[in-house]
């Protein structure tokens, strides 16, 4: 948690050297910890003020929910009271998609299956069901938009890109193209993101391959990005990205071009120091 969200309930002062003392707003305790390190801070919030607790951790799921009026359907204005009924309903259909369903990778129509309801009945009585066509419907694109934001807001910032991509079937024999997008960011640190795994129809000709990728790429803004492109040895994949979609000639014309003048220049350089020598 950012330390500007404690700052609401704590003020923070230094203890000594590695410890820091943070005092409650709400009853006035003392609490210690390490510094950088918050859980006696989060274990008094969530034992003692409950209601902050819920204010702090629940703000971004509220917020995914706040985006989508299917979600709460008419009852909105319920769903604004973090200790409603309703609230807590949301909540747990979001943990639901987010940890189960995507997570671990459970299927959607776990949430039909009558010993999950009766599971979900003895941890809340006051839980009700929810059925698979609304998970689908409305609470996975919600997390699917969320994913897709971060995506774009990260590769704008981008200015090269390296991407593999991949076709295969499952076991229904259909096939998808998978296109994952690689990239250094501003920290040094090296990225990757799926930027879309999509159902790809016959026929798989380098022509569909190519046009495809290109709508991918031009939805997400980095066509002129592309720096180079991974596939395996395919006929059909060779030649879909053999043209249109690799690294700019001129670029590398510019940079051989510089290698070539630092060679020579540490040559030129070389020669004069051996003739100092030989004097």
């Amino acid at each position: 948690m950012a330390r500007e969200n404690w700052r609401r309930y704590f003020d923070f002062s230094p203890f000594d050297k590695n410890r820091t003392n943070g005092l409650c707003r709400l009853c006035n305790r003392n609490y210690k910890d390490q510094n950088g390190i918050f859980s006696n801070f989060l274990k008094h919030l969530k034992r003692i003020h409950p209601f902050e607790y819920d204010q702090i951790f629940a703000r971004d799921e509220y917020e995914c929910l706040t985006e989508e009026n299917n979600v709460f359907g008419e009852d909105r204005e319920a769903a604004a009271d973090l200790t409603s009924t309703k609230y807590k309903q949301s909540r747990i259909l979001l943990s639901i998609a987010k940890n189960l369903i995507i997570r671990c990778n459970l299927p959607l129509n776990l949430v039909e299956n009558t010993a999950f309801r009766d599971f979900m009945k003895e941890c809340n009585f006051k839980c009700e069901p929810v059925s698979t066509k609304k998970l689908k419907r409305d609470v996975i694109p919600l997390f699917t938009n969320k994913v897709l934001k971060t995506i774009h807001e990260t590769l704008n910032t981008i200015h090269h890109v390296t991407l593999t991509i991949d076709v295969w079937s499952d076991r229904r024999c259909r096939s998808f193209l998978g296109i994952t997008c690689h990239f250094i960011d501003n920290k040094m640190i090296p990225q990757a993101y799926l930027i879309d795994f999509l159902r790809f129809k016959s026929p798989h000709t380098s022509e569909n391959i190519q046009q495809l990728t290109e709508e991918v790429l031009e939805r997400f803004n980095i066509k002129d990005k592309v720096f180079k492109i991974i596939t395996d040895n395919a006929s059909s994949m060779i030649k879909a990205y053999k043209f249109g979609l690799c690294v700019d000639e001129e670029n590398d014309d510019d940079d051989d071009d510089v290698r070539d003048d630092q060679t020579k220049s540490m040559a030129d350089t070389n020669s004069i120091f051996n003739d100092f020598n030989r004097k």
